[in-house]
C-alpha cells in the first residue's frame, strides 16, 4: 500500500516537473529534479525489497533452529 501512495506522489512529481520545464528558459533543473524522484523512487523500492527477502531469510532460520530443537526432545 506504501509502495502505491510513494507511486501516486512520484508521478504527480515528475508530470509537474515536466510540465514545469515546456515553459522554463532553462529547462534542465525540473529535468533533473523530474528524473531523480524516480531514481529515488526505484531506490527505496530496491530497499524495501531487500530488507523483506533478508527478513524472510531469518524467519526461515528461526523456523529450522525451532525444528531442530523439537526433534531432540524426548
Amino acid at each position: 500500500m506504501k509502495t502505491i501512495v510513494y507511486f501516486i506522489f512520484t508521478c504527480f512529481i515528475s508530470t509537474g516537473c515536466m510540465f514545469g520545464a515546456l515553459n522554463a528558459p532553462d529547462p534542465f533543473p525540473l529535468f533533473a529534479v523530474a528524473f531523480g524522484i524516480w531514481g529515488l523512487f526505484i531506490w527505496g523500492c530496491h530497499k524495501r525489497i531487500k530488507k523483506r527477502a533478508e527478513q524472510r531469510n531469518r524467519e526461515r532460520l528461526f523456523d529450522e533452529f525451532i525444528r531442530q530443537q523439537m526433534r531432540r526432545r524426548p
